[in-house]
């Protein structure tokens, strides 16, 4: 699916609100992939988690994203200007004396358009209109003219995002005020919700602005990457000027996941596109991405081959892919990736849909660890970010780890045998005793008792293996979406109206087929 380029803001009306993508396996655990954990093949899906615990299912009202933009007038009740274009001219003086308009506060006769906040967040909606123009026609120049020239760090870091953000094939580029994240300071300390007068100039207003952008075959929507800038407005006509340009904290966004920073913010960025990929990370590491690109093409081939599910998965990937663990620890978001993750693939909330793509981070030394390994971590990463699309929101049903990762599993491995180290390791278990016929509980995948969780995620990828081979793959597609949809009230409803016997027989029918396979 490919997105249309989206019609002129100042055209468009104010958007639908959405609520915010969330984990739709419901609070994720520290999931490892133990048989390949030792020493360096473990992987966690983050599907929305690290974003927040707010992300739940069913945090619809509670949790929501707003798609739109809350400008300074909303704020105060009156019509949302962020998509009206300039500000109104002054009202005659003898509308003037007939008092506020609709909306307007009480406290003083002033027209919302004449608020010092007002007119500033007008301003910074400009130069987020001569961005996106800039941007498009591939002017560097108009790309900095509002940066603070005599601040050569500024300026030099907004330099480089141009040039990364020049080799991003995009179907859609634009940049957005947020009014209702603004702060307004005045210099003479008076209330910005107010017409003011000469000694409030200079004006500094901060306020978030969302990059909202569609990276070509691989977004299904506008995804927001949101910004904090601040500007400095010299006198009421002046346009205003860049002094800061920094990344929004996850906690400072309305709804909680800024998206920053993009692999773009963080370095000198080398991009390698492949029919289905499009794969980013450090311009020094460009030999390793160019090989792992080829590596990453063919792993998408076969997930979106392997998908055997219905229509609105993701239509490609972006990945990227860097051997630094500060950066991998925090590209896309402030939460913590834990030490042992090899790889993460993250929703990124839509501005016109709940979930707008997927980001995929690697560590690129865990590719190189073990050849027949990395294919396997990229396809169950990317089977990961296949099916998040799929997710809706006011879902009121929570899916089982044992089911997202054992799907993730088998997907990434349907092609081939049983792995000689999932049958070693539940032989033995069974062998102690210690296998009951249970699937694991989530708490299994969320524990530093390694063997533990390899009994997890093995078991769990047995049962999907199980239901694939007793009733074909299209069934467990059909299964795996039934349940991420929530169109059941629970998981064994679920189980049964999709293969037919009781969940008590099913999972009976499983422990037998385990013991006599492994």
């Amino acid at each position: 699916m490919h997105p249309q380029d989206p019609p002129n803001p100042r055209d468009e009306q104010a958007p639908r609100i959405l609520p915010a993508p969330h984990d739709p396996y419901g609070p994720w655990p520290n999931a490892v992939e133990p048989r390949r954990s030792r020493p360096w093949a473990i992987c966690v899906a983050l599907l929305g988690a690290l974003v927040s615990l707010a992300f739940l299912i069913g945090t619809t009202a509670v949790a929501g994203r707003p798609a739109g933009l809350d400008s300074a007038d909303r704020l105060l009740g009156a019509e949302d200007p962020t998509h009206a274009g300039p500000p109104p001219a002054p009202a005659p003086a003898a509308d003037s004396a007939r008092g506020p308009g609709p909306g307007a506060p009480t406290t003083e006769d002033t027209w919302p358009s004449d608020r010092i906040d007002t007119r500033v967040f007008f301003r910074l909606q400009a130069l987020a209109d001569t961005r996106t123009a800039a941007f498009e026609q591939g002017d560097e120049a108009a790309f900095l003219a509002p940066v603070d020239q005599q601040d050569r760090a500024l300026v030099d870091g907004q330099r480089r995002l141009f040039g990364n953000l020049r080799k991003i094939p995009f179907d859609a580029a634009r940049w957005v005020a947020r009014g209702g994240d603004r702060k307004v300071v005045t210099a003479d300390g008076s209330a910005p919700g107010r017409a003011g007068t000469p000694a409030a100039w200079p004006v500094t207003i901060s306020v978030n602005v969302a990059f909202e952008h569609t990276i070509t075959g691989v977004d299904v929507g506008r995804v927001p990457e949101t910004y904090t800038w601040k500007a400095r407005c010299a006198d009421p006509t002046d346009r205003c000027t860049l002094i800061g340009l920094d990344g929004a904290a996850d906690a400072d966004t309305n709804g909680g996941f800024a998206g920053y920073p993009a692999a773009w913010d963080l370095w000198d960025l080398q991009v390698e596109r492949r029919t289905h990929v499009v794969v980013m990370g450090p311009k020094q590491n460009a030999s390793a991405l160019r090989r792992n690109a080829d590596l990453a093409e063919q792993a998408a081939v076969y997930t979106l081959g392997a998908w055997k599910g219905g229509a609105g998965t993701s239509p490609g990937f972006a990945l990227v892919l860097t051997s630094s663990r500060t950066s991998f620890g925090k590209l896309y978001s402030s939460s913590e990736i834990q030490d042992w993750a090899a790889g993460y693939a993250l929703s990124m909330p839509g501005t016109d849909r709940f979930v707008g793509g997927v980001r995929m981070v690697v560590d690129d030394e865990q590719l190189a660890g073990d050849a027949a390994f990395a294919p396997i971590l990229l396809r169950h990463e990317m089977t990961h970010a296949l099916i998040a699309p799929l997710a809706r929101p006011g879902v009121t049903t929570t899916l089982p780890t044992w089911l997202a990762e054992g799907f993730a599993d088998w997907q990434a491995e349907a092609d081939r045998p049983l792995a000689r180290e999932i049958t070693t390791n539940i032989r033995a278990l069974i062998d102690r005793g210690g296998f009951t016929g249970a699937l694991p509980a989530d708490e299994d995948f969320d524990t530093a008792d390694e063997d533990r969780v390899e009994n997890a995620y093995n078991l769990a990828h047995l049962m999907v293996r199980y239901l694939a081979r007793t009733y074909g793959a299209e069934r467990v597609c059909a299964f795996f979406t039934d349940a991420l949809a929530g169109r059941h009230a629970d998981i064994d409803e679920t189980l049964t109206a999709s293969f037919g016997p009781s969940p008590d027989r099913l999972r009976a029918d499983w422990a037998a087929w385990v013991r006599k396979t492994v």
